[in-house]
């Protein structure tokens, strides 16, 4: 994120925490004014209207923060409102027992003394916390709307940059894909070895040049283009180095965005450490699902622990920074990656939220 995008996030949170501070001073305000009894002393009554507008904050961000993204958004209306009654409901019920015994201490005057006061003011902070609820939730929404079509606005433009980039290079895949194709066949049958790595590179190509070109696509299409990418890689590694490559029996069918998992892979193994001993040098790549809409990569590998330095900053390079952009666009709050280091292990967890 640039320099100017997080000044103009900072002015936002400012702006939106000035609105928020000037709707509670409106409030309090408005509550002044309603029960204010010329007969009783003014501080205490304020003191009192500023503590009902400090008790309406909870049930007016539950609503909008909770409620809403939970119940409304998942079309359970029926639910949300009543939720949202309910709320203002326990609301009100604290607000007055609170409210009642302060204003009683300070001022001496009880608000429980008749059944008409009772009804007035428990009716008017159930209104003033059904409001309440309500503007924050329809905020909420007006928020999350603006937030969504600025999103889609973005995702738009990458797509369209995507595209362009991949215009671009089209033209070297193709004349590489063709020339493999040419080297193939001139390679005596009997060295099956290299047809088989000439072969999966083809692969490779083929998938990015034919089948990256849609939004989404089949997990076991990425499953196999990354297999092939760990196997030509094994043909430079020497005999003896641990490299494993997990993949559950079934992982179901489902679609991701394609070329997600490469980065993982291919940082992985450009920090390989290259210990005399090929047995010290590991590189475990695991992928399994969990919760039943979660797909998980973890990828483990060993490296210099005296170039630590280094490679944490050459860990956090191009490739990683396009994936992170591209998850934060394609699997907004639906995706996490996490980084451990320790002796000389390194290890990256990345969790996407999927939909069948």
């Amino acid at each position: 994120m640039s320099n100017l995008d997080l000044l103009m996030n900072r002015k936002i949170k400012i702006t939106r925490f000035g609105i928020h501070i000037l709707l509670w001073i409106i409030l309090t305000i408005f509550l002044l004014y309603f029960i204010l009894d010329p007969k009783a002393p003014l501080l205490q009554q304020f003191v009192a209207s500023l503590l009902v507008t400090g008790l309406t904050v909870l049930p007016a961000y539950f609503s909008s923060k909770v409620l809403v993204p939970k119940l409304l958004y998942h079309k359970l209306i029926g639910k949300f409102i009543g939720a949202l009654l309910l709320a203002a409901l326990i609301n009100t019920i604290i607000t007055y027992i609170i409210v009642g015994g302060l204003y009683f201490e300070l001022s001496g005057k009880s608000i429980f003394r008749n059944t008409s006061i009772i009804a007035y003011l428990f009716s008017f902070f159930f209104i003033i916390n059904c409001i309440v609820i309500i503007v924050s939730s329809a905020i909420q929404i007006i928020v999350d709307r603006f937030s969504m079509e600025e999103q889609l606005h973005e995702v738009e433009n990458e797509k369209v940059r995507t595209e362009l980039a991949f215009l671009r290079t089209q033209i070297n895949p193709h004349f590489l894909f063709n020339v493999l194709n040419t080297i193939y066949f001139q390679i005596h049958k009997e060295n099956s070895e290299a047809r088989n790595s000439i072969e999966k590179l083809s692969e490779m190509l083929r998938y990015q040049l034919y089948e990256c070109t849609s939004d989404m696509i089949d997990i076991s299409r990425e499953l196999a283009y990354i297999e092939n990418y760990v196997a030509v890689q094994q043909l430079r590694m020497e005999a003896g180095t641990d490299l494993q490559f997990k993949l559950p029996g079934d992982i179901g069918s489902f679609k991701i965005a394609p070329l997600l998992i490469l980065p993982l892979v291919e940082n992985a193994f450009k920090h390989l450490s290259n210990f005399k001993d090929p047995s010290q040098n590991k590189l475990h790549i695991t992928i399994y699902t969990e919760y039943d809409s979660q797909f998980v990569v973890t990828v483990i590998n060993t490296y210099y622990s005296l170039d630590h330095t280094a490679l944490l900053e050459k860990s956090n390079g191009l490739g990683l920074k396009n994936l992170e952009r591209r998850l934060v666009l394609l699997y907004p709050g639906k995706h996490s990656i996490t980084r451990k280091h320790y002796e000389n292990i390194y290890e990256t967890t990345l969790k996407i939220q999927y939909c069948d």
